[in-house]
């Protein structure tokens, strides 16, 4: 048996005025393309703390309350077609943040864009699927 487990991840999908909230990507895995904020969770942070910190460090923002919108996988190949990465996603939604919106961290820029506008980015593989969960989570109230 393998001694590679995946990493547990998380990420936080911020809606404001139909628009949700992207970062683009400074560092590897998908440098350059756009996704949710998020990262690792360190040992001892549970998924919501990891989130909230993850959302600061790239964003600037603070999130009040999160729902749990969905469990994504990111699977990265090598060159040879092998398992190079996985991670275990925690998704996270919330309208409520307060701070002043401002890139940092591992992300090189952060946006708000409109469902139309996404459709011209590169994007991390199943973000429109992330995203979508988890506005559907937000409006149902789950936790």
């Amino acid at each position: 048996m393998s001694s590679f487990y995946p990493r547990a991840g998380v990420s936080v999908a911020v809606f404001r005025d139909g628009a949700v909230l992207l970062v683009r990507r400074g560092k590897a895995p998908y440098a350059g393309l756009w996704s949710l904020p998020g990262g690792a969770v360190l040992p001892g942070e549970t998924a919501r703390e990891a989130a909230c910190r993850e959302l600061f460090e790239e964003t600037g923002l603070l999130a009040s309350a999160l729902t749990l919108g969905d469990v994504a996988d990111a699977t990265v190949l090598n060159g040879e077609g092998e398992v190079a990465a996985h991670y275990m996603i925690a998704v996270f939604a919330t309208e409520d943040v307060s701070g002043a919106l401002a890139a940092g961290g591992d992300a090189a820029e952060a946006r708000f864009f409109a469902d139309e506008d996404r459709e011209r980015l590169a994007c991390t593989p199943g973000l429109e699927t992330a995203i979508r969960n988890a506005k559907a989570a937000l409006s149902k109230g789950s936790s």
